[in-house]
């Protein structure tokens, strides 16, 4: 009688982590459009001929902004300052408001809706109100924070609620406590969208800043656009809105770069252990 012969198991092949390069492609289709709207508007100057106080032309926003380059940052600073602080500020309140919410239902009831109503009224005509009751450094900072916390809540509270459920009644079976679920499967699974709405409380931020600087403030970007905008220079109005869009950027790509950085399951196929 002979034996069946032996089958070696076949080890399953290990994934190869998957790793994305810097698509050049991609980033001139980003600043394409940019381009041909920039080269629209240099030829319809060049075409019609516009008064520089109603529609000056690229190069002269271009040659203006680099003739007050000293002016336009040190307002620049000041927006800078007033969008971090709001932002971080927004960050945290609106962070611990989501998990108070998803972990409550008594404070989901009580809280979430009259946070969703508060984005029906009008927050720039709070500006005023504010200035009166802080200095205007709390004021800028504080309207910034109230723009921007409202997708940080929002976010927070749909990851938080949106775990998957299988994935809790398994945890559960095997025996894990309360708050080690919060900390090891909540709380990871709520950061992909958490860090959508932080990409979206990064740019509303800045709305914040300028808003709050044209009510009443004397230094920022927004306030340099009021002040030009009165005076008809209209090249330095342009010259400062596009730092402020330049800021705006930069705010989303550095919320895009934690994230890349804190979330790398998103981009690799396995753990970076194994190979």
């Amino acid at each position: 009688m002979t034996s069946a012969p032996v089958v070696e198991p076949v080890a399953a092949p290990v994934p190869t982590p998957v790793r994305r390069h810097i698509s050049w492609a991609r980033v001139a289709l980003a600043i394409a459009l940019p381009l041909v709207l920039i080269g629209i508007w240099q030829v319809c100057c060049w075409i019609f001929a516009p008064r520089e106080w109603i529609l000056p032309s690229p190069a002269v926003v271009a040659q203006a902004g680099w003739e007050i380059r000293d002016r336009l940052w040190y307002h620049a600073q000041w927006t800078i300052v007033v969008t971090v602080i709001g932002f971080a500020l927004a960050v945290i309140v609106g962070s611990l408001l989501a998990a108070l919410i998803a972990r409550s239902r008594i404070a989901g009831l009580m809280l979430y809706p009259w946070i969703i109503v508060s984005q029906t009224i009008p927050l720039v005509a709070l500006a005023p109100l504010l200035v009166l009751w802080m200095p205007e450094f709390g004021a800028m900072v504080t309207l910034a924070a109230l723009i921007s916390i409202f997708p940080v809540i929002v976010a927070g509270v749909d990851g938080l609620r949106g775990t998957d459920p299988e994935l809790l009644r398994a945890v559960r079976a095997l025996g894990a406590s309360p708050r080690w679920v919060w900390l090891h499967v909540r709380i990871p699974a709520a950061l992909p969208r958490w860090f959508t709405g932080l990409r979206l409380a990064a740019v509303f931020s800045v709305t914040g800043a300028v808003v709050g600087e044209l009510v009443a403030s004397a230094r920022g970007l927004g306030a340099l656009t009021r002040l030009s905008a009165g005076q008809f220079e209209t090249p330095v109005t342009f010259a400062a809105v596009v730092i402020l869009a330049l800021i705006g950027i930069a705010m989303f790509l550095l919320v895009a770069l934690a994230e890349w950085a804190a979330l790398p399951y998103l981009r690799r196929a396995t753990r970076p252990g194994n190979r």
